[in-house]
């Protein structure tokens, strides 16, 4: 896999969504990521009941040799899929998973346009702070591979032009504030939550892309204290 800044990347990713999109791209607020992996890349995508032992593993692109444990009638059956297709955790399909289901359709596509000139068969994985991983696994959920992918996936996901058009539509162009590292005020929390339902994501990786694309402004986390909790102001009452 070649190695690309996170600056390419997004660039990258922008330009796959806006040849798919057309010139519906300049009002588009919300990407369809399966229509983007069946229509524009060409990549078979299913929706099966995994049974492999790592319970975290909730999507996977084949390459064409390495086998996936699916459940079928009942029993544990080793698949070999098609070369480029993609196969995503079945229970991602409820009403309350879009937000997941989403980042992983993109998140293995973002294996296929990242891995053209090497193809290997890939896993989606989610951490699970609970589990014990060996250092193995810990070398593969973050490595800096999966950190390149997961930048790609939420490029395919929220690219840069359609961020900006939701964040001009909830009139927030000019950024939000976020006070020390990670201090929000409740009304924008509402409103970031508002713009990821629109873009069809789950709030924390919406809250991440804004991160990533500047449209949070730091400030101190004094101005939080004083202003918005009233505490710490010369002369208050105690």
């Amino acid at each position: 896999m070649a190695l690309y800044s996170y600056e390419e990347i997004d660039e990258l990713g922008e330009g796959l969504i806006r040849q798919y999109l057309g010139a519906e791209a300049e009002e588009a607020f919300c990407v369809d990521i399966e229509g983007f992996v069946t229509e524009f890349l060409g990549l078979p995508l299913f929706y099966r009941t995994f049974a492999e032992k790592d319970s975290d593993k909730i999507g996977f692109i084949s390459d064409g040799i390495t086998p996936l444990r699916i459940y079928k009638n009942g029993a544990i059956v080793p698949t070999i899929f098609r070369k480029g297709t993609i196969v995503i955790e079945k229970y991602l399909r409820r009403e309350n998973e879009s937000g997941r289901r989403r980042f992983t359709v993109s998140h293995e596509s973002a294996h296929f346009v990242m891995d053209r000139t090497v193809p290997q068969a890939s896993f989606h994985r989610e951490y699970d702070n609970e589990r014990n991983y060996t250092p193995t696994d810990l070398k593969c959920l973050f490595s800096f591979k999966e950190t390149q992918i997961d930048r790609m996936g939420a490029a395919l996901l929220m690219p840069r032009f359609m961020v900006f058009n939701v964040a001009k539509a909830h009139g927030v162009q000019e950024g939000l504030p976020i006070y020390g590292d990670s201090i929000l005020r409740a009304e924008d929390k509402l409103l970031i939550r508002d713009m990821a339902n629109t873009m069809g994501a789950s709030f924390t990786a919406f809250l991440i892309r804004l991160r990533e694309l500047g449209i949070l402004r730091r400030h101190d986390l004094s101005e939080f204290i004083t202003g918005e909790m009233g505490l710490g102001k010369a002369g208050d009452p105690l």
